[in-house]
């Protein structure tokens, strides 16, 4: 074969090889891309964990006040009255070192003239005494704040605050809740993209989400949690935000 002809036919050989080289390096390349952008596609769910507690921990307070023209007076009413509440909550169980006295507040208070302002006559000696009782044993706690109005008719001038519960192994349930809601999470990834032809990959990211400690039954929420101390049943709910590859 002559060079001419021989020139010829590479030209027409390569002419017809380069549409077939031109569409599968596209290929290649259209498959490399799509392996690239895959690898960069992420899917962000949020899981969610919820269980019940109940407290195992409660605190109740109430002051004792007395108000007599002398001091002497109020004090000896002050002690007259705190004998009455002592007898009270031992009648709830609760005695001794399960009792917490604080110490006694003295406050005297001046009369006004007709014009409204103070003089330096004395009107009342007001003393107060703040007593407080701790217990595990939490339907106690309830049933001495719930009862504690019948030393009130016995003429005690007493006020109480609402007791507050807790749950003292809050943070072995926390870590608990976290690895739930992550699970969570990745079910309802999995679910996501159950109809592709992908499939959930790597943990890329993850962050927590606020408590909230809530009343059993309750819907409240709030941004910065909440930590409810009003209930002795509570619901404890958590939140995580995952981020996956998606392969």
């Amino acid at each position: 074969m002559s060079n001419t002809k021989f020139n010829i036919f590479l030209l027409v050989l390569f002419g017809a090889a380069m549409p077939a080289a031109v569409v599968l390096s596209t290929n290649l390349a259209r498959s490399s891309f799509e392996k690239v952008k895959l690898r960069d596609q992420t899917i962000t769910v949020k899981g969610y964990a919820e269980r019940p507690i109940s407290s195992d921990r409660a605190v109740f307070s109430a002051e004792i006040g007395a108000r007599e023209k002398e001091l002497t007076a109020a004090y000896t009413k002050l002690e007259a009255d705190r004998a009455k509440v002592m007898a009270f909550l031992a009648t709830k169980g609760f005695a001794g070192d399960q009792v917490q006295l604080g110490p006694v507040a003295i406050r005297t208070l001046y009369s006004r003239d007709a014009k409204g302002n103070p003089t330096n006559q004395i009107e009342l000696h007001s003393v107060s005494q703040s007593v407080t009782i701790a217990s595990a044993t939490v339907k106690s706690i309830a049933d001495a704040a719930r009862d504690i109005s019948t030393v009130i008719r016995d003429g005690v001038e007493l006020s109480a605050s609402p007791p507050q519960y807790s749950y003292t192994k809050l943070d072995d349930v926390k870590l608990q809740m976290i690895a739930e809601a992550t699970g969570n999470a990745r079910l309802r990834g999995e679910a996501l993209v159950k109809n592709s032809n992908n499939r959930l990959g790597t943990l890329r990211s993850a962050s927590q989400g606020v408590f909230q400690i809530t009343p059993a039954f309750s819907t409240e929420i709030s941004d910065s949690g909440v930590n409810d101390t009003s209930s002795i049943d509570k619901t404890i709910k958590a939140t995580v935000t995952i981020e996956y590859a998606i392969e």
